[in-house]
């Protein structure tokens, strides 16, 4: 079974042993029902925890869980990965999921090989893809000028080479 990223731990919240998620899936409603919360470390899952609650805060999520009632517990999960089996995730009409792109080979319009699509970050208007090439990373806003093509089916995406900035500036 496939399981996918949809968030993650990023710290605890006072001493009763509550936790931040950072919230990282286009389809947050698929944690509205949600009773138990998968969590995984390295792409292993680790832990399945019971939700005691789980509320907005700071433009990320507060949640309790059942069984971890102070800080040191809470700990333990701090960086860890909220995951769903693939199946759970709904259809998107006209979006892609990141996991559907993930490990992409990367070109420029004239067919040289950059890199692979490692990571992307949220900036704004548009994601900032990041492009694990042989000897420098490299990063660009993902829009119609500097991504050209996204093909989901062959895993390939098609860049303007004028958009690529590197990491290592």
């Amino acid at each position: 079974m496939k399981f996918i990223k949809i968030g993650k731990l990023v710290n605890t919240h006072g001493l009763d042993g509550n936790l931040m998620m950072q919230v990282t899936t286009e389809s947050p409603e698929i944690l509205d029902d949600m009773r138990y919360m998968m969590l995984s470390k390295d792409g292993n899952v680790k832990a399945s925890l019971e939700i005691e609650y789980m509320n907005p805060y700071k433009g990320m999520l507060l949640i309790g869980f059942k069984g971890i009632g102070d800080v040191d517990a809470a700990l333990k999960y701090k960086g860890m990965d909220v995951v769903v089996p693939e199946d759970m995730l709904p259809d998107l009409d006209d979006g892609i999921y990141w996991h559907e792109l993930e490990g992409c080979q990367v070109f420029d319009t004239e067919g040289n090989l950059v890199g692979t699509l490692i990571d992307y970050m949220e900036a704004g208007a548009a994601e900032v893809f990041r492009i694990k090439g042989e000897k420098e990373t490299w990063l660009i806003s993902n829009n119609k000028n500097h991504v050209t093509e996204i093909n989901v089916t062959e895993k390939k995406l098609i860049v303007a080479r004028e958009g690529l900035i590197s990491e290592n500036v």
